[in-house]
């Protein structure tokens, strides 16, 4: 869907021409809109440049975290930014191999700020390469997302259902490395001014999780990688029957934590 008219002080998204990557079969869809100050996702160490830093939950593009399992890939709008790897609808070039999860570019500048890049992945999708598959937002708890990103190129966390060219079936929050992200926290249209802001409920069939670079109006570099998910409640505590977490801190799941 492209972006029909150029609000001031407002933000527009693109459609994407999706890319689904490494074992993956089908197109995924992602977002383009402005970054905030606040969106910072922090850097885990003080290195000027990303150096291929492992991710504890990925391997060969596969990644595994509590409920989670699916293959990765990146993605963005024709013509909204340069990614390496570049992922189409079979594979990524180069492909991600070991436990090297990272991607690196520039988001394009574009007056109505719908440059973006995408790093993403499925969250139900067997290791043999199956269907994409989704997962269902437990009524509790949330995810924690950590990044190696010493520039510290603001970064948002991105939901979306089996609908994603649709701005209802998505919902995004700021990124901050290694801190709780509530589910119901994340947001359709999460930057400032944009609506309806929806949130994130119970039930709802996630298809895809993915981190993603918003565009300016300048050019944006950005170097960065995946290094962990945790997702809330934790499995085993839902198999016994307790959907709380210890941790879960009260402060750090308030929904005010997270500005859109």
């Amino acid at each position: 869907m492209k972006a029909l008219q150029l609000i001031p002080g407002t933000i527009l998204f693109a459609g994407l021409l999706a890319t689904a990557g490494c074992g993956s079969s089908s197109a995924s869809v992602g977002l383009g809109a402005d970054a905030e100050a606040g969106d910072s996702g922090d850097a885990t160490t003080e290195d000027a440049s990303v150096v291929n830093v492992p991710s504890n939950v990925v391997s060969d593009g596969y990644l595994t975290t509590g409920p989670w399992g699916g293959y990765g890939f990146t993605a963005t709008d024709p013509g909204a930014a340069q990614i390496v790897p570049a992922c189409g609808a079979d594979s990524c070039d180069p492909p991600f191999v070991g436990e090297s999860f990272c991607m690196h570019g520039t988001v394009t500048g574009r007056t109505d700020w719908t440059g973006f890049a995408m790093l993403g992945w499925n969250v139900n999708q067997d290791a043999a390469k199956g269907p994409q598959l989704t997962w269902p937002v437990p009524a509790t708890g949330g995810l924690i997302v950590t990044v190696n990103n010493p520039s510290k190129t603001p970064l948002r966390v991105q939901l979306q259902g089996t609908n994603p060219h649709s701005g209802a079936d998505r919902w995004c929050a700021p990124l901050v490395s290694g801190k709780l992200i509530p589910w119901g926290s994340l947001l359709t249209n999460c930057w400032a001014g944009g609506q309806p802001q929806d949130p994130l409920t119970p039930g709802t069939p996630i298809q895809q999780a993915a981190i993603i670079v918003p565009g300016l109006q300048t050019d944006l570099p950005f170097d960065f990688c995946l290094v962990d998910v945790q997702i809330f409640p934790r499995q085993a505590d839902v198999d016994a029957g307790d959907g709380s977490d210890s941790n879960d801190d009260s402060d750090d799941a308030s929904p005010e934590s997270y500005p859109g």
